[in-house]
């Protein structure tokens, strides 16, 4: 089972130690917003993310992923739907109309990730990441809370 808790000192440190991709490890200093979480299994950090709030109703979703969330099979599936459980609660308790997601484009299976938990591709942004890697940006509209 994996437990989602609040975000801790340490986390994001442990995520730097060991990402699912290495570019992650050249990412500038990221100050971690409220609004955080860590997915946890057996003891080892799977995922850090959370929603950045930019203003009332409108915020950005972000998740970093660690090599614990390598495993296929029903743990990918396992992981993907806590992931997707815990920022759909954050949506619904912070009101968001609108959460924006930007995700490398060269890195298909968090493309693929971001459609699973909902989210539709919007744009491509050029030269978004270090290295002028590309994002594709997502959105997952809530009409509930305009």
């Amino acid at each position: 089972m994996i437990e989602t808790r609040e975000y801790q000192d340490g986390d994001m440190e442990y995520v730097r130690l060991n990402p699912f991709q290495d570019e992650v490890k050249a990412y500038p200093e990221m100050i971690v917003p409220e609004n955080s979480y860590t997915c946890v299994y057996n003891g080892e950090i799977v995922a850090v993310g959370g929603i950045r709030v930019f203003r009332e109703g409108f915020g950005e979703a972000w998740v970093i992923l660690t090599k614990q969330s390598r495993k296929d099979g029903i743990f990918g599936l396992i992981a993907c739907r806590a992931i997707e459980n815990k920022l759909n609660e954050l949506i619904d308790g912070l009101k968001m109309c609108r959460v924006e997601a930007n995700v490398r484009a060269d890195f298909g299976k968090a493309l693929r990730f971001t459609e699973a938990i909902g989210f539709k591709r919007d744009c491509e942004r050029k030269n978004f990441f270090p290295g002028g890697v590309s994002a594709i940006l997502y959105s997952k509209v809530n009409d509930e809370y305009i």
